[in-house]
């Protein structure tokens, strides 16, 4: 466990750095506490910049509201979207903020860069497998495809970063459990339930990340990050079924004892751009690190660039089918598999497979 005031030591330095540019994928929960902690500890830093993604402006504004009080001097902008598990929304959204960024690198220097990318998206869905019009599943896109295309997207501003570029995912990276080879997309209704999807969007998580980190070498890391048990309106949304509502009111009382504070939860997602997390082949040692010990990969490798990290820094250890998966090529199918998807939905066809 790393401790929360060694945390916040590294969150404060993080931002003294340089000046510091981040895209938040979301407007509620984890990513609003994540973006919040940010911009408390900017004001002592060189200036910040962030791009808050949410379908609603009035939500938006009220966490841009909060966030400017905190940090006067930062610069917080909208960026309105429609549903994000259509990947032609993530893709007008990563163009948006790419041209944003060359607009403001105009007038002020220097070079367009993202340093953090945040994404907190996704639903509570216990239904059956709800296909868009891409032809994806609603969750596994908002859990997996999704994610994967801002990364491919916003991967030319990732790489600028100094730090280097860090991207986290949050959800569940020790969710790996069901695997159905024969079918990844889960269109068989047998194979398809809250849990499996779950898994499935885990398993390809661990390995697509694996692939970027070694693409991208020195220049991009990645983390899929549990938070643990959080209060946010996750559990009381529009779509969430009713017995979930009622066991999360009946809760109320425990909250405080069973929960992350959101303070604590935002400190600990802004703490993932650490340099115990760095890109792979980056040869930081510890003492380059500040004092934090270099994580190890999924992989195995120390300081390997795609990491899955546990709520309190610490790292998910990887399952043992994991080395029969790995001998048997499906890394690379998986990968394949996404690529696929994004190819098809790029050139107008629905994905069938």
């Amino acid at each position: 466990m790393v401790s929360l005031d060694v945390v916040k030591s590294a969150n404060a330095t993080l931002v003294k750095s340089q000046h510091f540019v981040a895209v938040f994928v979301s407007t509620s929960g984890i990513g609003t506490y994540a973006l919040q902690a940010l911009a408390s500890h900017a004001n002592e830093g060189q200036g910040i910049r962030a791009y808050i993604i949410a379908r609603r402006k009035a939500a938006a504004d009220r966490i841009i509201s909060e966030c400017q009080k905190l940090c006067p001097k930062g610069q917080f902008r909208f960026v309105q979207t429609d549903d994000i598990a259509l990947l032609k929304n993530v893709d007008r959204v990563c163009a948006e903020i790419t041209d944003a960024e060359a607009r403001e690198v105009a007038v002020t220097g220097g070079k367009s860069k993202i340093d953090l990318l945040v994404m907190a998206q996704g639903i509570l869905d216990f239904g059956g497998r709800k296909e868009t019009k891409e032809g994806i599943d609603q969750s596994m896109s908002l859990l997996y495809y999704s994610r994967m295309r801002f990364i491919t997207q916003l991967i030319p501003l990732l790489t600028e970063s100094p730090l280097p570029g860090h991207v986290v995912s949050v959800f569940g990276p020790q969710r790996d459990e069901k695997l159905f080879l024969d079918d990844i997309s889960l269109r068989n209704p047998k194979n398809y339930g809250f849990g499996s999807m779950g898994s499935h969007a885990a398993y390809l998580k661990t390995f697509y990340f694996e692939y970027l980190a070694a693409k991208y070498s020195g220049k991009l890391s990645l983390i899929h990050y549990y938070p643990r048990l959080v209060a946010t309106d996750a559990f009381t949304a529009e779509g969430v079924p009713m017995f979930i509502k009622l066991t999360w009111k009946l809760m109320t009382p425990l909250q405080n004892f069973i929960t992350v504070p959101k303070a604590e939860c935002g400190e600990r997602v802004l703490f993932l751009s650490s340099r115990r997390f760095p890109a792979r082949d980056s040869m930081v040692s510890e003492q380059s690190a500040g004092g934090l010990e270099v994580a190890a990969s999924s992989d195995g490798v120390i300081g390997g660039g795609a990491y899955r990290v546990n709520w309190d820094g610490g790292i998910i250890p990887i399952k043992k089918n994991y080395e029969k998966l790995r001998a048997d090529g499906w890394g690379k199918k998986f990968v394949a598999h996404t690529n696929k998807v994004f190819a098809d939905v790029e050139a107008g066809k629905v994905f069938t497979e």
